[in-house]
């Protein structure tokens, strides 16, 4: 007989003793079983690694059917499995992390989302354009609960998110990006869909396009100094207008009062970007407000002697826990799909 699936809602983040709890508990988990975790699928055959499992687990496991061994990611046991199988199990799927999805109407009942016409989603794919309606509307909503009106879209590639928020929501943005080329891109884009807003406007209105400056951000400093500095220079008119900077600037840490109040924002922001994000939002006094979507955590820094970009917290350096590359890019890899077409054999995206 089979047990329900785990749920893992036995951990909590309410406090910071639950969620130091939790995260010691996994890097307690994750010690103990860390030669499975670094191993990739060949390394498992060439290294004869299931000799490392516990011989009654394999025994037991070789005779469940398929659709039991599915399940186990759920957490799903069998009675007659060995303990140690399902506490190893259990334990696994109390460790996850919640993944509930929420409305953003949830948590910001007067967000909004506007829907992106095709000149302004020209060039996005339908989960772009999905991603770009349901975030623009979600910082907009946060901006406007915090009294900024400026926006830092960190990592801001082609422009997106930048030109959503300020033509559909009228919002000043400053879009920094690593690539000049990117600039280039968001400045020509912006520039097409401001005529477009123009025409069909009835009465005369000023339409904002996105700032854009080019600056590769290898710290929270940079990122610190080139935000103020841009949103001090902007003097509330923003015009297409591309900055260089490639070497890292000191960080403005008095509060200046011609500097607007602001929001930083990133979709898909890589690796260290997002950390050193997290970090100027805390030591800055003008950001009121973080929105990130990550990713690309496989590209986290780790035991540099600068800031590295994991572990970032007090808790989580204390539990001594190191990932590693193979971990990393193992936990972060995507499995390859196939969709079916008119050629000879599957495509893969």
């Amino acid at each position: 007989m089979a047990a329900s699936p785990a749920t893992g809602g036995a951990r909590s983040c309410e406090t910071p003793e639950q969620t130091r709890e939790w995260m010691e508990a996994i890097a307690s988990f994750l010690g103990r079983h860390r030669p499975l975790l670094e191993a990739h699928v060949v390394n498992f055959f060439k290294d004869r690694l299931w000799e490392m499992v516990d011989a009654d687990w394999m025994e037991c496991l070789r005779r469940e059917p398929v659709e039991s061994l599915l399940m186990l990611p759920s957490g799903c046991v069998q009675d007659h499995w060995p303990s140690s199988l399902q506490e190893f199990i259990l334990t696994a799927r109390s460790l996850v992390l919640p993944r509930e999805q929420k409305s953003p109407q949830s948590f910001l009942p007067n967000s909004r989302v506007a829907s992106i016409g095709t000149v302004l989603a020209q060039g996005m794919n339908s989960k772009k354009k999905h991603e770009i309606e349901a975030l623009s509307g979600i910082v907009d909503a946060i901006a406007r609960s915090r009294g900024a009106k400026t926006v830092v879209d960190v990592g801001s590639g082609q422009g997106y998110l930048a030109q959503a928020l300020s033509f559909e929501y009228q919002l000043a943005v400053i879009a920094i990006d690593a690539s000049s080329h990117h600039a280039s891109v968001t400045n020509t884009r912006a520039e097409r869909i401001k005529k477009h807003y123009a025409a069909k406007c009835v009465e005369k209105q000023q339409f904002k396009v996105p700032r854009t400056v080019t600056c590769h951000v290898l710290s929270s400093d940079t990122l610190a100094a080139v935000t103020l500095d841009a949103c001090q220079d902007d003097h509330g008119e923003h015009i297409t207008e591309t900055n260089n900077c490639n070497q890292s600037i000191p960080q403005i840490e008095q509060p200046n009062p011609s500097i607007p109040q602001l929001v930083l924002a990133g979709l898909h922001a890589c690796g260290d970007l997002s950390v050193n994000m997290l970090r100027v939002f805390v030591s800055c006094e003008q950001v009121q407000a973080l929105v990130s979507v990550g990713c690309c955590y496989n590209l986290l820094s780790e035991n540099t002697d600068t800031c590295p970009g994991f572990p970032i917290s007090k808790a989580a350096k204390s539990s001594k826990l190191v990932l590693g590359k193979s971990i990393r890019d193992l936990a972060c890899q995507r499995r390859k799909m196939e969709k079916p077409h008119q050629g000879n054999g599957p495509t893969k995206f």
